[in-house]
Parts: structure tokens; sequence; C-alpha cells
């Protein structure tokens, strides 16, 4: 693949596929986001004293845009599609339940300096058979590999810890540190999400289009998001709306089929695992539950952010990534 731009001797060299373009990758790049953005400069950067400015999220997502390396790696029947921007040692950082690697790009812009971060979809609507944890384990290794890192550290949230335990497990010599937020080990579905998954699984819609998802969504996250800023909700709306139903399905299936409780005390990398306010009690039982069963895990409580504090609070965020990585040193 010929990248957009190169960024220093690590910008990885992946291959091209035939007739795929930037924009064609679904969830990046969508109408909704791009319509958003402003033309203006870019804001200043943080200070080191005292509340840093606030980010402007439309201006550091078209820089996002511009300056990071945009590539793409095919996987059999199906494609990652991802960017990496930065410089310094490598950080992986694996998607949450819904959204695309875009929903990073305030956290990536704040980190840049000090880490070059490698971010990307796992296009799962297109898979043709049956997807696993292992699959998308030995997908990470094979970015990592295509990139040339050789060790790596990884943030994860949700469903992405999933992903990074199953890699750090089996790949003990490639991953150095992780950071989970709002981890699990496994959960126990309903009835209810079962049948959803199964009706799911083959809907051509995409989740914008699903009854009531924008009710829920409302309930559950708005309230975290910066008050100072309103478009930035708007922006987490209209990037998971676009994520295709089907591939949501698909990791609901995965977390149906998923129980790493016996295999957790194997991990034995430092693991900082990052609770914050809006979890719920399931998802703090679960947290518990991975916390008493990593053997090398700590943990840091951020109050006031929600679910995804790459978006509501991403200075933050930032400080606690850097003081974990930094303790490796």
């Amino acid at each position: 693949m010929q990248n957009n731009q190169e960024h220093g001797p690590h910008a990885p060299q992946f291959p091209e596929p035939d007739g795929l373009q930037k924009n064609e990758v679904e969830g990046v790049g969508t109408p909704e986001i791009e319509a958003a953005l402003p033309t203006g400069s870019l804001v200043p950067p943080a200070s080191e004293g005292g509340c840093p400015p606030p980010l402007e999220w439309q201006e550091i997502l078209r820089e996002f845009h511009a300056q990071a390396d945009n590539w793409y790696l095919d996987r059999g029947d199906y494609r990652l599609a991802g960017r990496t921007m930065g410089s310094g040692p490598p950080l992986y950082l694996l998607n949450s339940f819904t959204g695309t690697h875009e929903l990073y790009a305030l956290l990536v812009w704040l980190l840049r300096d000090q880490y070059r971060c490698v971010m990307f979809d796992d296009c799962l609507a297109g898979a043709r058979g049956r997807v696993t944890l292992d699959h998308l384990a030995n997908d990470l290794l094979a970015v990592a590999d295509t990139a040339g890192d050789r060790r790596f550290d990884v943030f994860a949230p949700s469903f992405g810890g999933l992903v990074a335990m199953t890699a750090m497990r089996s790949h003990s010599d490639r991953i150095g540190r992780a950071l989970i937020q709002g981890g699990f080990a496994h959960r126990t579905l309903t009835r209810f999400e079962r049948v959803l998954i199964r009706v799911c699984s083959r809907h051509p819609g995409r989740l914008r289009h699903l009854p009531l998802r924008g009710i829920i969504q409302q309930q559950n996250h708005r309230r975290w998001f910066p008050p100072f800023d309103k478009t930035r909700w708007r922006f987490l709306f209209d990037n998971t709306g676009a994520v295709p139903i089907a591939e949501l399905a698909r990791r609901a299936a995965i977390v149906r089929d998923s129980d790493l409780r016996p295999i957790v005390q194997e991990i034995r990398q430092p693991v900082r695992l990052v609770r914050t306010e809006g979890n719920g009690s399931i998802l703090d039982r679960c947290c518990d539950e991975l916390s008493a069963g990593l053997p090398n895990a700590t943990e840091e409580f951020i109050d006031n952010t929600g679910q995804f504090p790459w978006l509501t609070h991403p200075h933050r965020l930032a400080k606690v990534i850097r003081e974990f990585l930094e303790g490796g040193k």
C-alpha cells in the first residue's frame, strides 16, 4: 500500500487492496462527521499548568485525517482499516463495542508526541465464517508484524479488552503493558440479547436504523459529555450510528461465546484496570472479578467521564495512560 503520508521510519507499509479507496471503508469519513467539520486554524496546545483548554474536536479530526497514515490490511474474507499517528514507542488502541477508530482522534492528538498510536477497525460484517477472539487476536498481531512492532503496549476498552487479553495470553512476549477500561472476562447475556444476535446477524442496516437506539444511547451516555461543546456528543452519535448492525451482532456473538475466566491468571503482564462512572452494577462486578483473577493488575478510577473518556475527558485519560506506561520504563 502507498500510505497517504510518511511520518518517520516506523510508518507501516501495508499491502494495497485492489480498488479500495480511503472513504470506502464503512464508518470512516462518514458524511455526518465530514459535514460537521468547520474551517479554521487548529486550537493551541494545552498549557502545562492549570486546566488545559478544551479540544475543538472538529479541527482535531480534520488534522487527524490529514496527518495520520491511512492503511488497509486484507484478512481473507474481511479487511482491517486503520491509521497510525505519532512518534515514539508503539501504543495500539483497540475498539470498544461500538464505533470506529476515529473516535480516538482527540486522545491520539494528545499522545502523538510520546507514542506512535496504531488503531484500526475489524470490518466483520463481511466475514463469511465464524469469527472468534483468536481470530481478532491474530489480526492484532498481523498488524503489529506488518508495522514491524515486535513489542507494543495496548489500550483496550470493553470488547477490545477481550481481544487484548487473548493476545496477551497467547503471545506473552509481544505485549508489554495493557490498560483495560470497563473490562470483563465473561458476560452472561439474557435470552432476549441472544435472540437479537440471531435476528441481527444478517441485518442489512446500520445501528442508526434501530428503533429506540437514540433514546437508549442518550440515557446511557450523554450526561457525561462536556456542556461547553454539545456537538461532541453528535460526533459519537453519528459515528456509532454508521456501524453495520450485522457487525455489532458478530461482536455480541463473540462475547456470548467467550469466557476468559479460566485463563486470566496466566496473563502475567502489568495491567491497569480503568474504571469510570456510568459502568453500572453488572460491569462493576465483572471488573471486580477481572481484578481478582489477573495476577498483576492495578486499578484506576476516573470520575465524571462516562464510558467514553477518550471523547468526554481525553486529557485525563491521556494522563492515566502516560503515567502507567512510563511506570514501566
